[in-house]
């Protein structure tokens, strides 16, 4: 049993895999092997239909181009998991798939169904899967890097879940917390976790109820944007609905009841249209300097 593993991933902290730490088990997925100066991995992992990759052209891809419920990866990426000399965990029905893979030596059906019955069906992320797996095994000091989880998508959808598998892993017994050359690590009695001090994974930019919440300054500039929008949409939808003939756009104001309306002609609401857009502008750059004097202090 490996009780020492690393989860790596394709953020950029992943640069800070200790590759020389011949006892620690490193697991990597989908296509990290492409990143250069990436050194080795004693596991695999892609859990994504075989039958559902994108091939793109160019090194260029555009998420519209993607079709949907497919997977971007390398040309050459079945042939390279075919070849490897590692276990490489695969979705379950993998062999169903891509029939050619039921003879790859070193493939192996991801234990989904074991997971679930251990942990349940909540799992966001591939990831998470793999800690789920990790989990299992018995693994007691788990290292993370190159996983952020920091974009909208993956902040709502992923990282709850990947937090709460951190959580297990360290039990409720009490945290000793240490940052020691650019690495966070948490220990208890019953595991240790490991993670790039930049990683946003069990961190947060203040604490809540004690700390001003960042950010909070550009709420209001942040409504005012959204009301710029509600009247932009409005004079937009008042011209579609504008008759071909007729010299007036009339449009809802809701400042003076719920039926009034004004009229404007068509350069009255041309010139409305470029207040609005000015305006939009001006809040939006009001935004970007006090983000700019929260980053500089």
């Amino acid at each position: 049993m490996n009780e020492r593993v690393a989860i790596v991933g394709t953020a950029q902290s992943w640069m800070k895999t200790p590759w020389h730490d011949l006892g620690l088990h490193i697991r990597s997925l989908n296509d990290a092997y492409r990143m250069p100066g990436f050194q080795r991995a004693d596991a695999w992992y892609d859990l994504h239909p075989l039958d559902k990759f994108y091939h793109p052209e160019s090194n260029q891809v555009f998420a519209h181009q993607i079709p949907p419920g497919h997977y971007c990866r390398p040309k050459t990426h079945i042939e390279w998991l075919s070849q490897q000399q590692i276990p490489v965990w695969l979705h379950p029905e993998y062999a169903r798939q891509h029939p050619a893979a039921a003879t790859w030596k070193h493939a192996r059906a991801f234990p989904k169904a074991d997971i679930e019955a251990h942990f349940g069906r909540y799992f966001a992320s591939s990831p998470g899967w793999m800690m789920g797996q990790a989990l299992m095994e018995g693994v007691k000091e788990l290292h993370i890097y190159g996983i952020h989880l920091a974009t909208e998508q993956e902040y709502v959808e992923q990282r709850p879940n990947f937090e709460m598998l951190c959580g297990a892993l360290l039990g409720r017994g009490k945290q000793r917390q240490a940052v020691r050359d650019g690495l966070r690590y948490y220990e208890t009695n019953d595991g240790i976790l490991v993670l790039p001090e930049e990683a946003p994974v069990l961190q947060a930019g203040f604490q809540y109820a004690f700390d001003a919440r960042p950010g909070a300054g550009e709420e209001p500039l942040k409504w005012e944007l959204r009301k710029i929008e509600i009247k932009r949409q409005r004079l937009i939808e008042a011209l579609k609905r504008k008759p071909r003939f007729t010299p007036f756009i009339v449009l809802p104001d809701p400042s003076k009841g719920e039926h009034a309306t004004e009229s404007l002609t068509f350069k009255q609401a041309q010139d409305r249209m470029f207040r609005l857009e000015a305006m939009a502008s001006d809040t939006n750059e009001e935004i970007a300097r006090l983000r700019a004097d929260a980053r500089w202090g």
